[in-house]
């Protein structure tokens, strides 16, 4: 008897321990998918879609190695570019949607290819990269969802305005979420005017995302699993959520810009998208697409390019 006693006490230790058992591993986790993810295959190429590319490389503005394709626009004379900036946690290929946190998340697969097909149809050069700590190039300690990564994005139009087959006066960008935010940052700062036009795709404000994020995937152990989480983030340097909110710096933003939305995203909010549109003084449109999740944001142009292949006709 004093046996049983004995195991039925261990037994009701363990599952007492249980839910901080979850939050301290899925804390461990998240805070791994932000600082240094794990990095996903190019798992495929340009050539698989019929295209001719050059592997290239160039470093960010702030001195980090880069690494991406060139597709080559037909025609002779320079041309017209835009960059592409995928999300989290994806490389320039968007994601085959294979690994465990896209089953976690339910994310179907992401090709950036069709958008890319898109735009060399239309006649312009694209430039597809990795983000720091993503596919193949450089490492730093900690993702910032944006903000640092602008400086990424705005290596890949100075390496661009510096190739003699593109017109350096007709450079664009187009990002996806964590790219979308890049989208915004770079604008921002854009000085020099050398963006011409952009497009971002359900960028938001990672302080709202995350507990979003998180509620999805572990409901009522949400709250105390992301507090975990961004402490372990903070100790790796990284910055609080709220310092790399977008809309800090929407009002900074005079490029012509096209804002992109889904309105069945459980993650970002329509309202903020809005917000970073009216925050915009250049030329501005906003689009908002039906959708069921998160994912049909991005899916809408590579189904649906015409709107976004107009605009960069339009300002490029």
């Amino acid at each position: 008897m004093k046996r049983w006693w004995t195991s039925l006490f261990f037994l009701l230790l363990i599952l007492a321990m249980l839910p901080a058992l979850v939050v301290i591993g899925a804390a461990l986790f998240l805070a791994r998918m932000m600082t240094r993810p794990r990095r996903l295959p190019l798992w495929h190429t340009p050539r698989d879609v019929g295209l001719d590319y050059e592997a290239v490389h160039f470093d960010s503005d702030d001195g980090l190695y880069l690494d991406g394709w060139f597709i080559p626009a037909p025609g002779d004379g320079p041309r017209p570019a835009v960059v592409i900036a995928h999300g989290w946690p994806w490389n320039r290929a968007g994601t085959p949607a294979q690994d465990f946190f896209a089953r976690l998340t339910q994310s179907p697969p992401i090709d950036l290819l069709r958008p890319a097909q898109a735009l060399h149809q239309a006649g312009f050069h694209v430039l597809m990269f990795d983000f720091r700590n993503h596919g193949l190039s450089g490492s730093v300690p900690y993702l910032t969802f944006g903000r640092d990564e602008a400086a990424d994005l705005m290596g890949a139009v100075r390496y661009l305005r510096q190739r003699p087959d593109v017109d350096p006066a007709r450079v664009g960008v187009l990002g996806f979420s964590m790219g979308g935010n890049a989208v915004v940052f770079a604008c921002a700062r854009d000085e020099e005017q050398a963006i011409r036009a952009a497009v971002a795709v359900q960028p938001v404000r990672p302080s709202v995302f995350a507990p979003r994020f998180a509620a999805t995937l572990l409901g009522p152990l949400a709250e105390p699993t992301l507090r975990l989480a961004l402490r372990l983030y903070h100790r790796a340097g990284g910055p609080l959520l709220e310092e790399v909110d977008p809309t800090l710096v929407g009002d900074l933003v005079s490029t012509p810009i096209l804002y992109l939305q889904g309105n069945g995203d459980p993650w970002g909010t329509v309202r903020d998208v809005r917000r970073l549109y009216e925050q915009a003084t250049g030329p501005k449109q906003l689009k908002i697409v039906p959708t069921q999740d998160r994912y049909g944001g991005y899916l809408y142009l590579g189904d649906h390019p015409e709107e976004m292949v107009a605009f960069f006709q339009e300002h490029l």
